[in-house]
């Protein structure tokens, strides 16, 4: 299990201040599977956060406590 640093409200609040800048996310889908994506946090609500990459990709939706237990690690661009 990974450990949590943060609580939820602090991860909330970081995703709010990314919100409209360009950033980097690593996101690890499993088994040695790890996506990387440019581009900005597009919409916050209360349980998700939406990220909308650059290109043609669709939308991904992601919840905050991916963040916390470091599924998605997040780099400023």
């Amino acid at each position: 299990m990974r450990e949590i640093k943060l609580s939820m409200t602090d991860t909330k609040k970081r995703i709010e201040m990314l919100k409209g800048i360009s950033v980097l996310l690593k996101v690890n889908r499993g088994r040695n599977k790890i996506v990387t994506m440019t581009g900005s946090v597009r919409d916050i609500y209360p349980s998700v956060w939406t990220f909308e990459p650059a290109g043609e990709e669709p939308l991904q939706t992601f919840s905050y406590s991916d963040v916390l237990t470091k599924n998605i690690i997040i780099y400023p661009n």
